[in-house]
């Protein structure tokens, strides 16, 4: 059964305030609405498009929960157990207990294939937009805008341009600026530190390809030079 939006609120306040993420912003808020109205009037190709392109790619585990359930139902898109169930993987990575739970219950009744395929989706997925693929954008984000401060600049903040910062104002105000920028990369490295395993599917033996993810992962944040 699809997790409804009082269901999406409760996951909000039950994972996501764990997540260091970056905040909520109105534009956000407001294609969330949205894309609700849309999948309740049963326009499920506009409602999945904009669930995979502006909201799934941000960390909003809802989304990628539903994309998952659009997959194993066909909403918008040809029904794919495998690829529903990679999806599922991707939202219940911070240990929802419902999202776990939806994941556990598809995983359960799929076949080894139809497993093993799920695995390379979500590996192709836990890369572009997985929680430590996310915080490694803005650590290195929030490092340029360090390293900016001496006329510096960090190789790698792909997520986004440097952000200019208005150098014209008060001294205070600007140490505020950077201290608020120090404790948030401290917050996420901290976080990305202590959460490099994934939480997955059980299988008998460990999932090579999810191996491999985190192996790489503690690699990058062991290479991360701090300011």
């Amino acid at each position: 059964m699809l997790l409804g939006f009082a269901s999406c609120l409760v996951l909000a306040g039950e994972a996501y305030k764990q997540f260091p993420g970056a905040p909520l912003d109105e534009r956000t808020m407001r294609t969330q609405e949205r894309v609700e109205e849309l999948y309740q009037q049963g326009e499920f190709a506009r409602a999945l498009m904009i669930f995979e392109e502006d909201l799934a790619p941000k960390g909003d585990k809802y989304a990628q929960y539903t994309i998952g359930y659009m997959h194993l139902n066909g909403q918008g898109t040809s029904p794919n157990s495998a690829r529903a169930l990679a999806w599922y993987r991707l939202a219940a990575e911070r240990g929802a207990p419902a999202l776990v739970e939806a994941r556990d219950s598809l995983s359960a009744k799929l076949t080894a294939e139809e497993i093993a395929e799920s695995s390379r989706v979500f590996a192709e997925l836990w890369k572009k937009m997985g929680d430590n693929r996310i915080l490694l954008d803005l650590i290195l984000d929030d490092l340029s805008i360090l390293k900016a401060r001496t006329g510096t600049r960090i190789p790698g903040a792909t997520s986004g341009p440097l952000t200019v910062i208005d150098m014209s104002g008060s001294g205070a105000a600007n140490e505020r600026f950077y201290q608020e920028v120090e404790e948030r990369l401290q917050t996420r490295l901290a976080y990305l530190k202590t959460n490099v395993e994934i939480i997955d599917i059980d299988t008998s033996d460990r999932d090579p390809l999810v191996q491999g993810l985190e192996d790489d992962m503690k690699k990058v944040i062991a290479s991360l030079e701090l300011p």
